[in-house]
């Protein structure tokens, strides 16, 4: 849409002259224009006004340029070239100094040789050591924290064994006894008393009396019945009821004495305290067999790790994990993950490029290929790891390639995240698992490589600029990232000067992540809708 410039007052410009030629231009100007002529007046005579005129022209000049579309070319350059020096001064002026500092603190950590977490891991895991010495204290079957516990609850001193003893007088047998004792006599005693002629209000009295007054012909029936029931409730006579039921107590008496006593064998508290001796038994030879286990597995981890790191499978074990941690990451992001490194590729016989990544159909760059190669032993430099890479790229007809160093493998020189081109290389702890966001970053910055190569269209313009900020930043962060870790070896006492800054550094690396993903998120939209 075309844009229609104000039209110039009639008053302006009837004497125009050029005076001069190149980059000066003189011009007399008559001017008329009431307000105009008000704003001059304002100024004196001479320089002053002369450079109040320039200054209106020049305003009116860019009005009228801005009016039809265009910019300001000169201006929007100086800014930028003074906004980029100040930028430029501010990073030199504080980049060195938090390094040194985040590097200093955590030196004192990691140091193979004198850093606290190695000697801690040390000291618990030797022989004797604080783990040993944590479960023969607990489980060991001598004066153990269980084999304490078990004797309070069940030894020979414990209340449980008092409780169960037939000679101690307040154990259970005894106080059966003289619970049944006491329920007897005092059901005898009740008895007696109700069967008894001397009370008037017992129930035989009465029953005499009611006998009496009904039929006093019965009074010597009733007396003999009287007399024989007496006879059935007293303890003087062996066949007589209150006897047999006597003698059957007694009996049942006999019988709980039998069954809680210890000098029988066959007693059923004999029978429980040699479950719970068996048991005990069992429990001791149980934590014995696994503090032995638990020792016997440290030392086999611990050979295990030495022979792997002298063997050649220790380079297997490394790309093996390095494929599954980038199969899962394929599988999050709906790439196609495929294992190369046994098969040749497009170079005959040529098997250079162990995994090979193919963006899949969300991605802005569907079908394009990301080259993994893995390298755990020491026979490459930087030089020689950036040529095979290149090599792999061809290999695999990939656009981009990821060279992965084991970390003992490194180059010393070598940082631990840089980029070359359409080459990244990367230094990975595999037995660490903080180091996998090395990995996962090289994996989002590769795809935005993937990404750049393939889209150059103006509406994606600003979408790449934005990947290129962000892959900046994450090769800036985990610089960061290394840094600490290389200082951590030495330096002592700033451990929240560590933490702080790790933690800022880990939420800049996912926002600048995030940021990859949605720009290219973002790409394939467009595509998809051009």
């Amino acid at each position: 849409m075309a844009t229609t410039l104000p039209e110039l007052p009639a008053q302006v410009g009837a004497n125009v002259a050029l005076l001069g030629e190149g980059s000066v231009l003189v011009l007399r100007l008559e001017v008329t224009d009431p307000e105009v002529l008000a704003e001059l007046a304002k100024h004196a005579e001479g320089p002053d006004r002369e450079k109040f005129a320039l200054g209106a022209l020049r305003l009116g000049v860019i009005a009228l340029r801005q009016a039809s579309g265009q910019l300001d070319s000169a201006a929007v350059r100086e800014a930028g070239q003074e906004i980029v020096g100040k930028l430029g001064e501010l990073l030199a002026e504080r980049g060195g100094d938090i390094a040194n500092q985040i590097g200093s603190t955590l030196r004192q950590y990691f140091d193979p040789a004198t850093g606290a977490l190695p000697q801690r891991i040390e000291s618990l895991i030797k022989g004797d050591g604080d783990l040993e010495r944590a479960l023969r204290v607990h489980l060991a079957p001598e004066n153990s924290t269980i084999a304490r516990t078990l004797a309070a609850y069940v030894g020979d001193d414990s209340p449980l064994f008092k409780l169960l003893s037939p000679d101690d007088a307040q154990g259970l047998k005894a106080r059966i006894e003289s619970m049944l004792n006491q329920v007897l006599e005092g059901q005898q005693e009740k008895i007696l008393r109700e069967f008894s002629l001397d009370s008037e209000e017992s129930a035989l009295s009465r029953l005499v009396r009611k006998v009496r007054e009904s039929n006093g012909e019965l009074a010597t029936d009733v007396k003999e019945q009287v007399d024989g029931l007496i006879g059935e409730f007293s303890l003087d006579k062996e066949d007589s009821a209150l006897s047999r039921l006597v003698k059957k107590v007694e009996s049942a008496q006999e019988l709980i004495g039998k069954s809680l006593t210890l000098d029988d064998e066959g007693s059923p508290l004999s029978r429980l305290k040699r479950e719970l001796t068996t048991t005990i038994a069992g429990l001791v030879e149980n934590n014995t067999k696994f503090q032995s286990e638990v020792r016997e597995t440290i030392a086999g981890l611990q050979s295990y790790r030495e022979a792997a790191a002298q063997s050649t499978l220790h380079g297997l074990a490394f790309e093996d994990q390095l494929g599954q941690l980038l199969a899962g990451e394929a599988t999050r992001l709906n790439d196609i993950h495929e294992s190369t490194g046994a098969t040749t590729g497009a170079i005959s016989h040529c098997k250079i490029g162990d995994f090979v990544t193919t963006l899949g159909s969300d991605s802005a760059a569907s079908g394009a290929r990301i080259v993994w190669e893995a390298k755990s032993n020491k026979g490459y430099d930087l030089a020689g790891a950036l040529k095979e890479i290149e090599e792999g790229r061809k290999n695999r007809q990939a656009q981009v390639g990821v060279f992965v160093f084991a970390k003992e493998a490194a180059p010393e020189s070598m940082e631990p995240f840089a980029r070359y081109g359409n080459d990244l290389m990367i230094v990975w702890n595999s037995d660490d698992a903080s180091a996998d966001l090395y990995v996962k970053a090289a994996y989002s910055v590769a795809r935005a490589l993937v990404v750049r190569e393939t889209q150059h269209t103006s509406e994606s313009e600003e979408a790449l600029n934005e990947i290129e900020l962000s892959t900046r930043e994450i090769e800036k962060q985990i610089e960061y990232l290394a840094q600490i870790k290389t200082w951590a070896e030495t330096v002592k006492g700033n451990g929240e000067k560590i933490a702080d800054r790790a933690g800022r550094m880990h939420e800049v690396l996912l926002k600048a992540v995030e940021e990859l993903d949605r720009q290219l998120a973002a790409i394939k939209t467009k595509a998809s809708q051009d």
